[in-house]
């Protein structure tokens, strides 16, 4: 058993081989960017990575082998659109339990699309995967629906400020359909692993939310509201607790966008999980400010989002 468990989220921005549309322009610029990413995670030892935007199989392969001996990457499959999908990497033994892709009957499963057609499935999957790591860990990994808004025949630009407003409204629904689907996935999964009120198998909720702390669909995803982490009460074997609070003061961003820092990438726990917390940071010191613009960014070998990492005392 470790003294201490560590997690890290980390969205690694478009993780495409060198020549592709959205990856690196050469070989040397992708070898760089795999040795960043690889010397981070090792220096940081986690025990495990929930990883975002990879977008080849191969990708994730070449940084487990470049983090070092025994790391393994288990990856969701594509649920459509862009081909990225979120990740799991760890030197512990990884099972993956399930991989969250409809929109369940029990969420906002008929949400409107900017082409008038209705979405059934959300835009890249989560996955939820049992960590062999002391007792027992569950982790789930997603990547809502971004604040990037796009407009009928995948237009990038609205042709009136009519069609601008739906657009971000279908975004906005969009990522709201698919916390729900999170949501319930892990009503279903911390309900049925409790027993008499107390809580299950530790729950680990990470990702790229595309949204601040504060907004609906990330306190959604926390489950019942108003949860003292002093007091026990019914509602925590389904409750989580965003680390976001926990960051130190002028480090609670994981993106500069236009100059401002945002936080959209976080770590929620289970009650058990949060009164084991150690520290947790966002190591922002080697990311920049980014715009609209995505083509400028395909030399970067530095992503555009800080990893955000938790201790917890065993």
């Amino acid at each position: 058993m470790t003294s201490t468990l560590t997690v890290m989220t980390w969205n690694v921005e478009n993780l495409f081989p060198a020549g592709h549309p959205d990856g690196p322009p050469d070989r040397e610029t992708y070898a760089v960017k795999i040795a960043y990413l690889a010397t981070t995670i090792r220096g940081l030892n986690p025990d495990v990575v929930a990883l975002q935007e990879v977008g080849d199989p191969q990708c994730a392969q070449d940084l487990a082998r470049a983090v070092g001996d025994g790391w393994q990457v288990q990856l969701a499959e594509p649920a459509g659109g862009r081909p990225i999908r979120v990740g799991i990497l760890s030197p512990h033994p990884v099972t993956i339990e399930d991989q969250i892709v409809d929109l369940p009957d029990a969420g906002l499963p008929a949400v409107p699309d900017v082409d008038g057609t209705t979405l059934t499935r959300m835009g890249r999957g989560a996955l939820q995967v049992h960590v062999d790591v002391g007792g027992g860990l569950r982790l789930i990994t997603c990547h809502l629906k971004s604040k990037l808004l796009t407009y009928p025949e995948d237009r990038r630009y609205p042709k009136n400020e009519d069609e601008r407003a739906r657009g971000a409204g279908y975004a906005l629904l969009r990522r709201a359909a698919e916390a729900v689907a999170v949501r319930v996935q892990l009503n279903k999964v911390m309900t049925a692993s409790a027993a008499d009120g107390e809580p299950g198998v530790p729950t680990i909720l990470c990702g790229d939310l595309n949204d601040g702390p504060d907004a609906v669909t990330t306190t959604l995803l926390g489950g019942p509201s108003d949860g003292d982490i002093n007091r026990p009460d019914k509602g925590d074997p389904v409750r989580l607790y965003n680390l976001a609070p926990l960051l130190p003061l002028g480090r609670a961003y994981s993106r500069i966008y236009q100059g401002r820092g945002e936080l959209i990438d976080h770590i929620l726990v289970s009650r058990d999980l949060r009164l084991r917390v150690a520290t947790v940071d966002s190591l922002v010191d080697d990311i920049g400010s980014i715009t609209e613009s995505t083509d400028t960014r395909r030399p970067a070998t530095v992503p555009d989002h800080a990893p955000v990492i938790a201790r917890f005392h065993a």
